[in-house]
């Protein structure tokens, strides 16, 4: 796999300490992966936000309050939640209010 910007001096240096390709291949997708997940999160998308906006009150109620964190299983957003739109529908990104723990929910 070739790459480009700083996965290139990331795999350069991996090369240099003596880690094969199939473990350099290895940490640079997962490096890459993380970063696109940290890019996505934290975002509201203005036309998301619209659709949003558009449902009724109970319809958004039902998505903040029925979420699933993995400490504490069916949970809700705390304040500061994200909206953004993706190919399945509008997806809620924030925090767990029980753990903190980051939580997302696809409304479809």
């Amino acid at each position: 796999m070739k790459y480009t910007g700083k996965y290139k001096k990331m795999a350069e240096d991996f090369r240099k300490d003596g880690a094969d390709e199939v473990l350099v291949e290895k940490f640079i997708r997962e490096e890459m992966e993380q970063e696109e997940f940290s890019k996505e999160y934290g975002t509201t998308d203005l036309n998301a936000y619209r659709i949003w906006e558009s449902w009724p009150d109970k319809r958004r109620d039902l998505y903040l309050h029925n979420a699933f964190c993995p400490n504490c299983h069916v949970t809700s957003f705390a304040e500061g939640f994200n909206i953004r739109q993706d190919a399945y529908g509008l997806i809620v990104e924030g925090n767990c209010i029980k753990c903190g723990h980051k939580i997302a929910r696809c409304c479809d």
